[in-house]
């Protein structure tokens, strides 16, 4: 005989009786449990997530629950612009249940709708939730700082209270122009593959002006050659 699924101390005491039967209902109510992705489709950003809680029967077999198929993703998001990142299986985060069914709601595109059955806070209707919940390093001098990075911190984009700052071993820029308002210092080796213009100010190399405005000395006429820019 299978054990009972109750407290047999509450057996004579109504509270106890009703306390048993209220865990029994919330027991076969959906809300939120960790889950790892199974896979992940980017186009739909739909997801078959697993959740890692298994049920336990009243004999104290451990049962795994079977994926939820169709899940969408959270993507933080609004105003035109979103946050996406390219999830992976075996990824790590939260599956959240909905208060009702809401495959109408998803159907028509966002839009308000009735509930399409009677199904209350299930899986069915869930929304998963991607967590970096362990593995990351976040470097002591952006403790302070909103940090976008890796998980290993090779690219880090931290922004601090007056300043930005991205470490990242290659930065490209694909754009029709850039501009940037204000000085430029450059620590390192500079290429240019283009025209290079300059207009106003002076061209300096090594304290010589090199400009539009520099001369020479030691000029002579003839062929001879013009000494270094003064």
């Amino acid at each position: 005989m299978n054990k009972p699924n109750n407290d047999i101390a509450s057996e004579s005491s109504l509270a106890g009786q009703l306390m048993g039967a209220f865990r029994n209902l919330m027991m076969n109510t959906d809300d939120m449990l960790p889950a790892t992705v199974v896979s992940y489709d980017d186009a739909t950003n739909r997801a078959v997530v697993k959740p890692l809680v298994m049920m336990v029967s009243t004999e104290g077999q451990r049962i795994p629950r079977a994926p939820v198929h169709n899940i969408p993703v959270f993507r933080f998001g609004g105003g035109g612009f979103f946050i996406r990142v390219p999830l992976k299986a075996g990824d790590f985060g939260w599956l959240k249940a909905n208060d009702r069914d809401i495959s109408l709601i998803f159907q028509r595109g966002g839009q308000q709708d009735e509930p399409n059955t009677h199904r209350l806070k299930s899986f069915s209707d869930a929304m998963f939730f991607p967590d970096s919940i362990k593995g990351w390093v976040v470097d002591g001098k952006n403790i302070d700082a909103l940090v976008v990075q890796t998980l290993d911190g090779s690219v880090c984009l931290a922004l601090h209270n007056g300043q930005v700052v991205l470490n990242t071993p290659m930065f490209e820029v694909n754009a029709a122009e850039s501009i940037f308002n204000g000085n430029v210092t450059v620590n390192g080796n500079h290429q240019t593959h283009g025209n290079s213009d300059a207009n106003g100010g002076l061209m300096r190399h090594n304290g010589k002006n090199i400009g539009a405005q520099h001369l020479h000395g030691g000029v002579k006429s003839g062929a001879d050659s013009s000494g270094v820019p003064v």
